[in-house]
């Protein structure tokens, strides 16, 4: 028998999306495999929609993504996990073969990732590549709907709670540091819902980044020193403004999620 993979489902305000996400779950080839839902404070009907279908369905008061993720990743027997947004979709066949490219890769590959496929307001290909940490201190090109092998992100912590943004690069640089690399996949494995932002939402996104990439410096200065050698004066301004040291370093659930439905077994 395969091993079993855990999908986490994390969802604020995504109800309208939601049965089509979990539906693109429901139809992998692969089994066994288990959905965890966790509803993040959602005030649309998303638990409802979340309860017609066969998963544990967890909710708690918004703390954030990276929050939820972590709380969600408590409730997981899987040997993997995988992380998917509640408006993005699976392939049928997305979780058999990741799992079969991590291990072909050998027991200390701790996670693999493929492209992704944009779809909605955006009709493209993400430019992923081959693991190379040099490359990623330049850039994220893994995607956050990785399967990672759940022993992996148990051991470092799971994800900083205090990134909203860029907290899946964060996690695949600590995965990196621990010993762990990545195995890619050199085809689109997730679709990737891209939606028109607002001129005030691009402007905080704008903002946003900056911020994120003042954490990751803060956390990893030698990891990132070309950044830190191109904008020393941007970096230390974010630092001193918004006392960065004391916005990371958080990782592990936060004991906050409540359990409203539960799967007595793995979908299959």
């Amino acid at each position: 028998m395969k091993p079993l993979i855990s999908v986490v489902i994390a969802n604020y305000n995504y109800g309208r999306y939601l049965a089509e996400t979990i539906e693109s779950v429901l139809a992998q080839c692969y089994a066994p495999v288990e959905i965890i839902l966790i509803d993040d404070g959602s005030t649309d009907d998303s638990l409802e929609i979340a309860r017609r279908y066969p998963l544990t369905v967890l909710a708690q008061q918004n703390q954030g993504v990276s929050a939820a993720r972590n709380n969600a990743a408590q409730y997981a027997h899987g040997e993997y996990v995988l992380f998917l947004d509640s408006d993005d979709l699976l392939y049928p066949d997305s979780l058999e073969v990741l799992q079969q490219r991590l291990e072909a890769e050998g027991p200390k590959t701790g996670f693999a990732y493929g492209q992704l496929q944009y779809f909605g307001e955006k009709d493209t290909v993400f430019a992923s590549r081959p693991f190379d940490p040099k490359a990623l201190s330049r850039d994220n090109y893994i995607q956050t709907s990785a399967l990672i092998r759940l022993k992996a992100f148990r051991e470092v912590g799971g994800f900083d709670r205090g990134f909203d943004l860029r907290e899946d690069w964060e996690l695949f640089i600590r995965l990196w540091h621990a010993g762990w690399t990545g195995a890619h996949l050199a085809r689109p494995v997730i679709k990737y819902r891209k939606h028109r932002p607002k001129a005030q939402v691009r402007a905080q996104g704008k903002f946003r980044k900056r911020l994120s990439d003042a954490k990751l410096i803060t956390l990893y200065p030698r990891f990132f020193w070309r950044k830190l050698a191109t904008h020393p004066l941007r970096y230390l301004l974010y630092r001193m403004r918004w006392r960065v040291p004391g916005l990371v370093g958080h990782y592990g659930p936060t004991g906050a999620a409540t359990l409203i439905q539960s799967a007595d077994r793995p979908v299959s």
